[in-house]
């Protein structure tokens, strides 16, 4: 009984760590709350919209969009590993009209576009569960074979 009153000040800063971690997920600490990336060139611009802190078992989307500046005969998306990595693809809307893929990246192939036309490309991702720490998520748009623009991001995961 004497041990349990002499050290209250530990056991309560215990329980306050504890009760830290719910208050920091609900103030969005801990993931989801995306953000947007932006890059453009002469020939187009490219955004995504996508989480920069995750957490494991979490759904989330992923919205890129692409603006035409000049005409695009084969627009390609070129996603790193990183988006990847760890990651269970749920869903790619609309589908690409071709996919390919290396250790290093994967190509999203959507046809030509216009000047001015804009295409925007929803990705829905699940983060699994032994998927933790930080993770490079480069997107590249590609016409064919020529390099147009390209935005670096990096997502933390946490347990």
């Amino acid at each position: 009984m004497s041990s349990r009153g002499r050290h209250p000040t530990y056991r309560r800063g215990f329980l306050a760590l504890i009760a830290l971690l719910p208050v920091l997920a609900l103030l969005n600490v801990f993931g989801q709350d995306p953000s947007t990336s932006r890059s453009s060139s002469p020939a187009a611009s490219l955004s995504v919209t996508a989480p920069a802190r995750l957490r494991g078992g979490l759904l989330f989307q992923v919205r890129v969009e692409i603006v035409a500046h000049r005409n695009l005969s084969q627009a390609q998306l070129v996603m790193s590993r990183g988006w990847w990595q760890e990651m269970s693809v749920n869903s790619i809307e609309p589908q690409p009209s071709a996919e390919s893929g290396s250790k290093r990246a994967v190509v999203l192939s959507y046809g030509s576009l216009k000047p001015g036309q804009s295409l925007a490309v929803w990705l829905y991702f699940q983060v699994n569960p032994t998927n933790v720490g930080t993770q490079t998520e480069n997107l590249s748009l590609y016409d064919g074979g020529t390099p147009i623009t390209g935005i670096h991001r990096s997502v933390t995961v946490f347990p």
